[in-house]
């Protein structure tokens, strides 16, 4: 009986270290997770699009709680329906992934302007026909490469009511 307390004993103490310098190496990033949470928040009229989770086979406690690395976020412009700035926050990026995106509901497609296009490339317009520029002075423009509508944005473009979003975006 003796031998099995002790098997038992040292198999815990073994299983809590494991965790333990597990969740220690895992804590940068559900420190990033709070830090993307409380980004969105500071974004007026932000909405989450998509997130994704990501576990690490040499880390068990990612097995159980793992962390969300990456964070898509829409905000509309209050100006011009069907469109919308996208944010990408992933985990070990300095900075996040800037898009304009144009949302063609009726013919099911997103145009996606890149601030970092050549000058050649086709810029995109706001209202009254003038370039879209960034808060850093660079233009919108058009992608030239290919990027794939990720899994239901199509629907949160398109049919999702941004009544609300559109309303807080334009009060900043």
């Amino acid at each position: 009986m003796k031998r099995i307390l002790a098997i038992l004993g040292t198999s815990s103490i073994v299983i809590g270290v494991v965790l333990g310098v597990s969740y220690y190496l895992e804590l940068p990033k559900y420190r990033f997770e709070q830090a993307a949470i409380e980004t969105a928040k500071e974004l007026p009229g932000a909405r989450l699009l998509t997130s994704f989770k990501s576990g690490d086979l040499i880390s068990p406690i990612s097995w159980f709680w793992p962390a969300t690395t990456t964070w898509n976020f829409a905000v509309p412009d209050p100006q011009l329906q069907g469109r919308f700035h996208t944010f990408t926050l992933i985990y070990g990026e300095k900075d996040p992934i800037v898009y304009l995106v144009d949302a063609d509901c009726k013919d099911k497609k997103l145009t996606w302007y890149d601030l970092d296009e050549p000058e050649g490339a086709y810029p995109a317009v706001n209202v009254w026909g003038e370039p879209v520029v960034a808060p850093n002075g660079k233009t919108y423009r058009q992608s030239k490469a290919q990027v794939n509508t990720p899994p239901g944005w199509m629907h949160q473009f398109c049919e999702t009511d941004w009544t609300n979003e559109r309303r807080a975006a334009a009060a900043q």
